[in-house]
């Protein structure tokens, strides 16, 4: 018979499988939608749909909106700057390169994380962890096939969604412990869709039946996800859970296969497949740390 800490390790995984398949087809709608209408757009609408389904649920399960109080709002309120930078460059990204490729590159964000700490959080990064940054980065330069020119448009702004979704992690640190799940989830999406309101009606464009199933397949997809990562993370460790975060990888070559058919390069998959070694890593080691 399975044990109760057996039991609880398999939801996680479960959980976080199920949450990066869900930001995967995220993804693949926000390019279906990129097609048709403007960026800003595109994140105004995803969050008009996250913010009012949190609304749902928050009110359906408490019968109130008072569980949506919070003592953090002016952090919050920060945090939205770099959510609308992260969001923005990487929808922005999938305009000009593949799905996989985007997501591969996404994939340094880890390092960036690791690379950040130490200024910025004070944290001590040993020797072991900096070189597993450093070698994560020679995968990063692979993947976005730098050429005579410099690095390509899209892979540029993949690689400052991957940086901005680094700081808005450690960002996210000092309210660990002391502010709700969904309460980060909503005012995030909240103040990020008020940001994005102004241009996006700038670019306007009235969807048709077929943007809205997208749109709002987009948004409800973005609140599952994001409940079961938060639910994965608060069953199971961290260390254990990274590695299944790159089957990401996997699913966004499918279906870049299935509706673009977008096949990765060699050295996408090589410089990936050094991103993600790297980071597990760093992911080992911080547990270690931990622990120890």
């Amino acid at each position: 018979m399975p044990t109760t800490e057996s039991r609880t390790a398999i939801r996680a995984m479960l959980y976080m499988t199920l949450g990066v398949f869900g930001f995967c087809v995220l993804d693949a709608l926000t390019k279906r939608l990129t097609e048709d209408y403007g960026t800003w757009q595109i994140i105004f609408l995803s969050r008009v749909v996250t913010t009012t389904a949190i609304l749902l649920l928050v009110t359906r399960s408490h019968r109130s909106i008072r569980p949506l109080q919070s003592r953090f709002v002016k952090t919050h309120l920060m945090r939205s700057v770099l959510v609308i930078a992260t969001t923005w460059t990487f929808f922005e990204c999938l305009r000009y390169i593949d799905l996989a490729d985007a997501v591969a590159i996404a994939f340094a964000a880890p390092l960036f994380m690791t690379a950040l700490s130490g200024p910025l959080l004070g944290e001590k990064v040993g020797w072991r962890r900096w070189s597993a940054v450093s070698i994560g980065f020679i995968g990063v330069i692979i993947a976005v096939q730098p050429s005579a020119e410099g690095i390509g448009y899209g892979a540029f702004l993949a690689l400052c969604a991957a940086a901005t979704y680094a700081l808005l992690q450690l960002w996210l640190r000092p309210l660990s412990g002391r502010e709700v799940s969904h309460n980060i989830i909503f005012y995030s999406t909240l103040f990020s869709g008020l940001l994005a309101m102004f241009p996006a009606i700038a670019e306007w464009r009235w969807p048709d039946t077929t943007g809205w199933i997208i749109v709002l397949a987009q948004g409800s997809c973005s609140t599952i996800a994001q409940t079961c990562m938060i639910r994965a993370f608060r069953q199971g460790e961290a260390s254990m859970l990274a590695p299944l975060e790159y089957t990401g990888l996997i699913w966004a070559g499918l279906f870049g296969y299935l509706f673009w058919d977008e096949i990765p390069t060699l050295q996408v998959i090589i410089g990936a497949c050094i991103i993600i070694a790297a980071a597990i890593y760093i992911a080992q080691r911080e547990a270690k740390k931990k622990a120890g």
